[in-house]
């Protein structure tokens, strides 16, 4: 009998989709926001592949009444309901490590917009105007500043590292929950106080996964921490800064300058303040999906789909408690 695997959304990497075929499963690709869709399709499905802000909740899950598996697009699982589907016995996967390299690139190359204008002087180039206008223009350096991250596992330590050796940057980092073999490894300074840390950064960045905790961590009060001009920088997930602050921020001059990602919600509305805030610059939740990346996540979605349809536990499980009740829900 042939698995049936729904895909909401395409993959990043469109090889995925061959990859899949190749073992001879029937892979059906919804590119709608429609849930009703995604449900009617479900019928008869083994494993549902999602790509984020799509949302995978206990009704859609109701719908697919054979899924032994449900994979993310990524790490965070902030899009799918673990619970539920732990209480359904579906095992859902995700990809741990794989995007460390692009969202630790991504974020440096924020940090280094920011601190050099890259947006202004750009248009200002452009239109001749910077020919005049540059001596007074507040140009910074990377080097030696000291960056705090809210966020220590892949992406952060990822960070830590490429900030120090690349940069001679002091990291500082607040994470109650980090393995202290990655903080030793990263070599950043712990910090078990939020406000603590942020009082001495030059530059904040986010690398923290999101969840009822982490939801809204940088709002008004923690951004009034930050020493007069600091940067913000976010790659990770949009809810983790309160936008409206970070606005307000902005406009006092409090914070300098912000380099977003992600926003919540994603796109922002027509009208928001960031949009069209000179200080801040903005890319479409793409730092992770370099081609390197989506190759990596492509081929490890396959791999983990095809091996939990045919018995072998994954390699990431997020609920693997669940195992042998996933198990069970096997085509035989």
């Amino acid at each position: 009998m042939a698995h049936k695997i729904v895909c909401w959304r395409p993959m990043y990497d469109p090889s995925g989709h061959d990859l899949l075929r190749a073992t001879g499963a029937d892979v059906e690709i919804i590119d709608t926001p429609d849930a009703q869709a995604v449900a009617a399709a479900l019928k008869g499905a083994h494993a549902l592949w999602v790509r984020t802000p799509e949302r995978v909740d206990a009704e859609l899950m109701d719908a697919g009444e054979n899924l032994v598996v449900i994979s993310t697009s990524g790490f965070g699982t902030d899009n799918i309901d673990v619970p539920a589907a732990t209480e359904r016995g579906i095992l859902v996967v995700n990809h741990q490590g794989f995007g460390r390299t692009p969202v630790a690139e991504h974020s440096i190359m924020l940090m280094l917009a920011a601190l050099k204008q890259l947006i202004w002087t750009d248009r200002a180039t452009r239109d001749a105007s910077a020919w005049t206008e540059r001596s007074g223009m507040r140009i910074y350096e990377l080097e030696g500043k000291t960056v705090g991250l809210v966020g220590l596992g892949y992406i952060g330590a990822e960070l830590a590292k490429k900030l120090q050796h690349g940069f001679n940057c002091r990291v500082l980092a607040y994470d109650p929950y980090v393995d202290p073999r990655l903080a030793h490894a990263a070599g950043a300074e712990i910090f078990g106080d939020l406000h603590a840390m942020l009082s001495e950064c030059c530059l904040l960045c986010l690398a923290a996964e999101l969840t009822d905790e982490t939801r809204m961590i940088i709002g008004a009060d923690e951004l009034a921490a930050l020493p007069k001009g600091a940067v913000v920088i976010n790659a990770a997930r949009g809810a983790l800064l309160n936008l409206d602050a970070l606005a307000d921020a902005l406009d006092s001059g409090h914070v300098a300058a912000a380099g977003l990602d992600v926003v919540s919600p994603e796109p922002l509305p027509d009208g928001h303040r960031l949009l069209t805030h000179p200080n801040t610059i903005m890319t479409p939740h793409t730092a992770g999906v370099t081609t390197e990346a989506t190759n990596r996540l492509a081929h490890s979605a396959c791999d983990q789909i095809t091996a939990a349809l045919a018995g072998r536990l994954p390699m990431f499980p997020v609920n693997g408690e669940v195992w042998d009740a996933a198990c069970s829900r096997r085509p035989s």
